[in-house]
């Protein structure tokens, strides 16, 4: 009997992630990171309360050194900071959210080309490690201190030959992004901008193709930097043609295509459509090609179809001929979401443009969604909640109002706010997020790393600001789209 008590408490300590002996805890490999710069300790761990129940007297976490608690194991929290010294003081973080560790060549990493690195990831018994390229991503967030990262797994530094990988609610694939998300106070909008997408969008052609996403997963990770704490960040798939599931071509022969709106060169806010295209560049009008890429040219000649015929058609031709070029229900959930957010720097720019197949319509796939909810794209404060976000196209689909359009929008709307846009909806998103990152300490940790002018307010005012904003922003929207 006793030797069946004592297998089972060696298979339930190893079930939480961590070794039992006596008082001691020995946390698993790549479960924490250690920050000597800042004295703290994160270390992820799920299951606190068992590991509690089941070690009544823990005096010492063996990390990469034995760490003595100074308290009763009963002050283990994920609400508190725990004091452990090594004959230097720490705090102790204990965390829920997955935790990343990248090692690279600070003096060689930039924004153009990836450097060899090295990644681990642990997320309770998920743990994986590997060489990747890692290179700087953004454009303006380049001159941020909490830099963002594209990363690219390899099966080696010399060769550097791309290998998939997979985590745990998110694709099979080699590339992926950390988004530091440092010009957004509260480090949520992002990430509730790009699950509400999905939540109200999902693929037209999707009985065809059930795998296809509409846009793309992103969890929240906590990163540690050459042994440094660098905070929350996002972690994100890409959007591309595998995850948009579009037609691969044939051959010469294209079928899917993608598209990103690259630049505010007049061609993404249509706004601008030259009669001439070059397709030996990946570039024109401010689009980039995504998807296909044959023999280092590009297929202009479509898109410049469906710029041309906004920018340039009659109303007579638009009005016949613009639901062939764009998927109109996929347009008005688009626009709908741009407006809601007020994401003004996802018209002109920021997101893709994407067709499943040939002789199919053209479709929207949001992207960036940072400058949100009373912010623009540097973090700085817009409070203009009384205004209609729109561009060539979205402007003229009203205007001319082919095949009722102002009432199919007037319709979504008034659906959304019962459902994902209502107030109860968009509000306990928010609650959720500010509740967990405050009472799990997450915005205290972050916030001993990035001092920064966005922190200048109160959590609760930057709060505040949000929920008001949200409420007055959807106030005037309801009045707007019921008189279409």
């Amino acid at each position: 009997m006793k030797q069946l008590s004592y297998s089972l408490l060696i298979i339930c300590t190893l079930l939480y992630g961590v070794h039992s002996f006596a008082q001691e805890i020995i946390a698993d490999k790549g479960s924490y990171g250690i920050d000597t710069k800042h004295k703290i300790i994160v270390w992820h761990q799920k299951d606190l309360d068992s590991i509690v129940s089941i070690n009544k007297k823990i005096t010492t976490i063996k990390f990469n050194k034995n760490f003595k608690l100074k308290e009763a194991s009963n002050q283990l929290s994920y609400t508190e900071g725990v004091s452990v010294t090594n004959g230097e003081d720490y705090v102790l973080y204990i965390s829920k959210i997955p935790l990343i560790h990248i090692t690279i060549d600070t003096s060689t990493i930039n924004s153009d080309s990836k450097i060899p690195g090295y990644f681990t990831y642990f997320n309770n018994n998920e743990y994986l490690e590997s060489v990747i390229g890692v290179r700087q991503r953004g454009n303006l967030s380049l001159g941020f201190p909490k830099k963002s990262f594209d990363l690219e797994f390899w099966t080696d530094g010399v060769s550097k030959e791309k290998k998939d990988v997979k985590f745990k609610g998110m694709r099979s694939d080699d590339d992926w992004i950390l988004d530091g998300m440092y010009n957004e106070p509260l480090r949520l909008r992002s990430h509730i901008a790009t699950n509400l997408w999905t939540k109200i969008h999902k693929p037209y052609y999707a009985e065809k193709e059930p795998k296809a996403k509409s846009g793309f997963e992103v969890k929240y990770v906590e990163v540690f930097k050459n042994n440094e704490y660098f905070g929350i960040y996002q972690f994100s798939e890409s959007v591309d043609r595998k995850q948009l599931k579009l037609k691969k071509n044939v051959g010469k022969i294209i079928n899917g295509k993608l598209y990103k709106a690259n630049s505010y060169d007049g061609g993404p806010d249509f706004s601008k459509s030259p009669a001439k295209f070059n397709n030996i560049f990946p570039h024109w009008n401010g689009w980039k090609t995504e998807y296909p890429f044959i023999n280092y040219t590009s297929d202009f000649e479509n898109l410049s179809q469906f710029t041309g015929l906004v920018v340039n058609g009659t109303d007579e031709a638009f009005s016949k001929n613009i639901e062939k070029e764009v998927h109109i229900t996929n347009a008005i959930d688009y626009y709908l979401l741009v407006n809601v957010l007020r994401a003004t720097d996802n018209l002109g720019k920021n997101y893709y443009l994407g067709k499943y197949d040939k002789d199919e319509p053209y479709f929207f796939t949001p992207w960036d969604l940072d400058g949100v909810l009373g912010v623009i794209q540097d973090g700085k404060r817009e409070r203009i909640t009384d205004n209609v976000l729109g561009n060539g196209l979205f402007n003229r689909l009203l205007e001319v109002n082919p095949n009722n359009y102002k009432a199919k929008v007037k319709a979504r709307w008034i659906a959304l706010r019962t459902t994902a846009f209502s107030n109860e909806d968009l509000l306990s998103r928010i609650d959720k997020v500010y509740a967990k990152f405050t009472e799990e300490k997450v915005y205290e940790r972050e916030q001993l790393v990035w001092k920064n002018k966005l922190n200048e307010e109160t959590n609760k005012e930057h709060y505040n600001y949000l929920k008001l904003f949200l409420e007055d922003r959807l106030l005037f929207l309801d009045t707007y789209f019921k008189t279409l």
